[in-house]
């Protein structure tokens, strides 16, 4: 076997994507879900945003004006009635970045069970085993840049938009509570808008890197090729999906081909071929044909779109044998297709069907 063999420079094949997702094995950000949470709540209080700014402001009398008044029973009491605005406050919040994180995971992972992940496995919980792939150098460089990259971008989003309203910010001791709370909200809104938009860009980065090392690792050499052709070949399941997919796809082709029929010769179970005249053609062609299931098929295609159908045994024992799909009859069935039409046409003309 020569090294060009084992070389992995062959595209992966469709089984072995499969295989790939079934294991877990896909192309990621790890910052999507965050992102996707954060984007979610600030839909959900861009939508809600009055309501949302008065149970703000509600909640904040109720903290800092308890703190005006002596004793520890009444800030108690004040703390106490806070919680149920709280409440309001968080439920809504939580239940917004969770359906983020959801979307977003569905989006990139799809609606797939994979209980084979949750089986009892050593080498997942070996810390010794995945620290070749932890601080591979090309793997730590990527994940430190990418980190500092983040940092830095929140922090001189952040740096800028309270520098712009550094002057507002330290009247705040000046303000009344409701004044300050929106100042505050204002503020932070700001900077989660920029900063997400920022690490939205990273998080794409990030999935891109990991979509293409994901590529590499299931690049297949020419070795690895052959051997899952042949097994694929042996496989029954395999084989046996191939036939149902080969008949899907023929059965959608005769959908469309029956429709544009102008009579289905059959016998009673076995045999059915649709046959279409139009006179620019020539000679009548055979649009499609089948044996079996795919015969019952072309015939209650026919029915549901009003195609007639017609027993000749001989001929059509003799038409699916000896004429492709696509071919215009031989002169040695004129006679008989003719015959048909004409017999077609006059029950057309009676307003029956066959």
């Amino acid at each position: 076997m020569s090294d060009e063999d084992n070389e992995k420079t062959e595209e992966p094949s469709p089984e072995k994507r499969r295989k790939a997702r079934e294991e877990g094995n896909i192309a990621r950000s790890k910052d999507s879900g965050p992102i996707a949470a954060t984007i979610a709540v600030l839909l959900a209080l861009s939508a809600f945003g009055g309501a949302a700014y008065h149970s703000y402001v509600a909640f904040a009398e109720a903290c800092f004006g308890a703190l005006e008044r002596a004793g520890p029973e009444a800030v108690f009491a004040k703390l106490t009635l806070a919680l149920p605005l709280l409440a309001t406050l968080t439920i809504p919040v939580a239940g917004a970045a969770a359906l983020g994180a959801i979307l977003i995971g569905l989006a990139e992972v799809g609606l797939q069970m994979n209980w084979s992940l949750l089986e009892p496995k050593w080498n997942r919980l070996d810390p010794i085993a995945k620290l070749p792939k932890i601080f591979a150098p090309s793997q730590a460089a990527v994940m430190t840049v990418l980190t500092l990259l983040r940092v830095a971008a929140v922090v001189l989003v952040a740096t800028k938009i309270i520098s712009s309203e550094f002057d507002t910010l330290s009247r705040l001791p000046q303000m009344t509570i409701e004044q300050g709370t929106k100042v505050v909200l204002t503020v932070i809104t700001r900077i989660a808008l920029w900063a997400t938009g920022v690490l939205a860009i990273l998080s794409a980065l990030d999935y891109g890197h990991s979509w293409w090392k994901r590529e590499q690792s299931l690049k297949m050499s020419r070795q690895e090729v052959k051997e899952e052709h042949h097994q694929q070949e042996g496989d029954p399941r395999m084989k046996g999906r191939q036939r149902q997919r080969a008949r899907e796809m023929l059965r959608r082709g005769i959908v469309a081909q029956v429709k544009t029929s102008d009579v289905i010769v059959a016998n009673p179970t076995h045999v059915a071929v649709a046959l279409r005249y139009r006179p620019e053609e020539g000679a009548p062609v055979v649009t499609a044909k089948g044996v079996d299931d795919i015969a019952q098929h072309i015939k209650k295609v026919a029915k549901e779109h009003g195609v007639p159908v017609v027993e000749s045994v001989q001929l059509a024992r003799a038409l699916n044998a000896q004429v492709r799909v696509g071919r215009p009859i031989p002169l040695e069935f004129f006679q008989a297709v003719a015959e048909v039409l004409a017999y077609v046409y006059r029950l057309k003309r009676r307003g029956l069907r066959a």
